[in-house]
């Protein structure tokens, strides 16, 4: 093949190429109920503001928890109301104990921790998948090279405007990449998972997390996230059978509280509402009574339990677990007003 028919043939490859992603990015776009463009929720973003701690100061706040943090905290409500913006490092699916750990044990930040506080997550040793997983982030932040950190701001760019570049480091049924995307190819004799959790929510430059807001509208699509907690959560165990590394687990939380509390900082910790299809199971393997207060009265932190304050209540949690966007919003205004007047956050002025 000559060297004309050769750079013919490249520039109709690229035409195609070209071709079929502008269809592909088309198509997805006109899902729009399901998808947006927006940078991926993924351990490079969680990195790039963690090192805001570096330079932070008492005045500043951080925010960790688990997904319920996430979608309930609108940070860019919350600067609004405070004055100032809080450095976001809940993260979605994983526990925030290895943050705080990082947050005492490798800075000298001593300003204000928000913590949220989802019980399943939240109480496990840190020998457990959850904790570690939740780890590899931390250790990510410690060791990531400069390549690591030029390829993500050089991924932005393309991850805020193109929807087929959707996808998250947690294994959603929905997401574009290829490995998911074979997934959902009707085959015989696959092994199927049962729990298929649809993807039904997406975030912001500042890790805010928003649910779609045709989960309060399309009661099908709803009903599939529920039934992915409900794959679980009725198999959960009586509290009797975790009930002796408990000690252990609380032990350790108090250690990382303490120590933080000692050297000037503040810890408010936040038990989120859920509704009783979620809540009736999850109490069964972690009663209150049994973690949650025996973590208060070991760390005498300021701690909000949902079930304990009615400001706390009537907000719309469509997956029985997670609040829509737009209650979101009430519930984040309501807590940073309870905050500021119970004076453990201060008003800035704007």
């Amino acid at each position: 093949m000559n060297t004309k028919h050769l750079k013919l043939a490249f520039f109709l490859a690229l035409g195609l190429a070209f071709a079929f992603l502008t269809i592909w990015e088309i198509y997805w776009r006109t899902q729009s109920d399901y998808y947006y463009a927006g940078l991926d929720d993924d351990r490079y973003l969680w990195a790039e503001k963690r090192a805001l701690i570096e330079t932070a100061t008492p005045e500043d706040v951080v925010i960790i928890g688990s997904s319920r943090t996430a979608f309930n905290f609108n940070t860019n409500l919350w600067t609004d109301i405070q004055g100032r913006r809080p450095i976001n490092l809940s993260t979605d699916g994983k526990p925030p104990g290895p943050f705080l750990e990082d947050l005492v044990e490798n800075t000298s930040f001593n300003g204000t921790i928000i913590m949220g506080v989802t019980t399943l997550l939240f109480f496990n040793a840190k020998e457990h998948p959850f904790w570690q997983d939740a780890n590899q982030w931390v250790v990510h932040y410690h060791k990531q090279t400069y390549a690591q950190q030029l390829g993500h701001q050089l991924s932005k760019p393309l991850q805020r405007n193109l929807v087929m570049l959707t996808a998250t480091e947690l294994d959603f049924a929905n997401d574009l990449d290829l490995k998911s995307l074979i997934k959902t190819i009707p085959l015989k004799n696959r092994i199927e998972d049962n729990f298929v959790l649809p993807k039904f929510g997406y975030g912001d430059e500042h890790r805010n997390l928003f649910m779609y807001p045709n989960m309060k509208t399309d009661t099908a699509f709803a009903q599939k996230v529920q039934a992915a907690w409900m794959s679980f959560l009725p198999n959960l165990p009586p509290y009797e059978v975790i009930a002796e590394g408990m000690p252990g687990i609380i032990d350790h939380y108090a250690y990382l509280i303490n120590k933080f509390t000692a050297r000037g900082g503040k810890i408010i910790m936040i038990r989120h509402k859920c509704d009783p299809q979620w809540d009736e199971h999850s109490k069964r393997m972690i009663p209150r009574e049994m973690t949650w207060d025996k973590l208060v009265a070991a760390t005498n932190v300021p701690a909000y339990y949902s079930d304990d304050h009615p400001f706390m209540q009537p907000y719309t949690t469509p997956d029985w677990s997670h609040m829509a966007a737009d209650d979101a919003e009430k519930y984040t205004a309501a807590m940073v007003e309870r905050l500021i007047a119970d004076g453990h956050l201060t008003r800035y002025p704007q």
